[in-house]
């Protein structure tokens, strides 16, 4: 790959601030390179406005056996990298010490992050040893704040090279707009022999299966090194494995293809684009046009190939709203089941338009498994960032809340138990589900709700988890207005 010239950031780097080892590394021409005097930034590409997504396979970090011989600068230029981008999250590929990656995170302020193998990762120690390769994240602090993460498809080990998935389910909030995204981070199958491609088509079809059952909704990306393009395979004569994705263009986007189609490489040695960025279509309008970059790293790191990683950054930006973006995205927000007393009249369902324009409701359907429990009437609309409760009867509406209906059928007859509630448009299309259990339902009176309070992809929660009442039918959970 054409080297750039150098562009050297006044960034001091002394032994005592970061207790590092002076070793001296040499550049390309032999000559000793003096830490404090060439330590390197690159250009921030994060900006305050938007979510700033990253992925970078970081060559068998801390590994003494394999990959950058110098550990200690592989670290430094790492730690460069990522706190001169200004990124927000980061998926890792390629971290092999979890000493030398605490490292990392402990110089880089306002981050936090963990590798698949941490204890905060369910099922992470029994995929992921310590010497393995892992994969990680990490993430400003400022912006997200974890709710939850483990390791997926663990029955497809084997297709994923024994490197299954890690899922981090985080809260973000920007310009003072709080909703949930799902970050998966992988690190595919390598090589361009035919098991190997099997394998990743294996693989991919095990993931896609997973998001259209787990992620019918919401903001889902999956970052990573896939180790293969998305136009055709680096397997010569073979489609590419994640042709599944690229065909369902209404679902998914690899908002990396724009890489691909310009014949943009992301790593130092091969023609190809194989670090990619896929968003579900709740993202896909949110994606900043243009902003998808593989980050030249090798124009202000100096035998960035052998000294760093023989891959890239590869970053992209969204926009970001409490939602769908510009267009309307409709949720089930909050369910109370187990209705206060024994009033069946007073079970409901909230819904709330998350999106940015107004939604033509009138036709729409709530289901349980039973059938449709009530139809909204022709000609409804629900404004952007509005609510509305369907009672099971009239009788059970608190006066003065206008934003409620009593249900067209009589009753909701929600089940204390297990029960999927369903909202369809009128054409039979789901556009959110869920089912719950008696862990949501079992309270008398109190209900369920999402966990951040309309976040489209948050996570149903007892009420009095969120609130200080025990619903708040048709308001926010604080007792606010919608």
């Amino acid at each position: 790959m054409k080297r750039h010239p150098r562009l050297v950031a006044l960034v001091c780097l002394h032994a005592a601030m970061h207790t590092l080892s002076c070793a001296a590394p040499y550049d390309e021409e032999g000559e000793p390179i003096d830490l404090a005097a060439e330590a390197v930034a690159g250009p921030p590409e994060g900006t305050a406005s938007t979510l700033d997504i990253a992925s970078w396979n970081i060559e068998w970090f801390g590994d003494t056996a394999n990959g950058p011989s110098n550990e200690t600068l592989q670290l430094q230029n790492a730690r460069d990298v990522i706190s001169g981008a200004d990124m927000d999250i980061w998926g890792v590929a390629e971290i092999v010490s979890t000493t030398q990656f605490n490292s990392l995170k402990s110089q880089l302020p306002g981050y936090s992050g963990f590798l698949a193998n941490d204890a905060a990762v369910t099922g992470g120690s029994g995929s992921y040893s310590a010497t393995e390769q892992k994969v990680g994240i990490l993430y400003k602090s400022s912006v997200a704040t974890l709710q939850s993460a483990k390791v997926i498809l663990t029955a497809s080990d084997y297709d994923f090279a024994g490197r299954p998935p890690l899922e981090v389910k985080l809260s973000v909030t920007l310009g003072g707009v709080t909703d949930n995204v799902v970050v998966i981070v992988l690190h595919a199958k390598a090589t361009s022999d035919a098991p190997s491609w099997q394998r990743r088509q294996n693989a991919s079809n095990a993931l896609k299966s997973y998001l259209d059952t787990s992620y019918p909704t919401g903001k889902v990306f999956v970052v990573g090194d896939w180790n293969d393009d998305v136009d055709t395979s680096i397997t010569a004569g073979k489609a590419s494995p994640y042709q599944n994705f690229v065909s369902d263009s209404l679902d998914y986007t690899f908002v990396t293809k724009a890489l691909t189609d310009a014949g943009i490489s992301s790593t130092t040695g091969y023609p190809d684009l194989i670090d990619h960025h896929l968003v579900t279509n709740d993202l896909s309008a949110s994606y900043v046009s243009g902003s998808v970059k593989v980050y030249p790293a090798d124009s202000f790191i100096p035998s960035y190939g052998t000294t760093t990683s023989d891959h890239f950054p590869v970053f992209s930006r969204y926009t970001w709203s409490g939602g769908g973006g510009g267009s309307a995205q409709v949720i089930l927000n909050e369910i109370c089941a187990n209705e206060p007393g024994s009033d069946t009249a007073g079970e409901f369902i909230e819904i709330v338009n998350v999106g940015g324009t107004s939604a033509s409701i009138g036709g729409w359907t709530l289901s349980d498994a039973t059938g449709v429990r009530h139809t909204f009437a022709a000609g409804t609309t629900l404004a952007a960032g509005k609510a509305i409760a369907v009672f099971g009867g009239a009788s059970a509406i608190p006066a003065g809340l206008t934003n409620a209906v009593a249900c067209s059928s009589g009753t909701l007859s929600l089940g204390n138990g297990s029960e999927q509630v369903c909202l369809k448009d009128g054409g039979g299309g789901v556009k959110d589900c869920f089912t719950y259990t008696s862990a949501l339902s079992g309270t008398d009176g109190v209900s369920m709700n999402r966990s951040p309070d309309g976040g489209a992809s948050g996570t149903f929660v007892l009420h009095t988890a969120v609130g200080a009442g025990s619903s708040s039918a048709g308001k926010r959970a604080s007792g606010a207005a919608w």
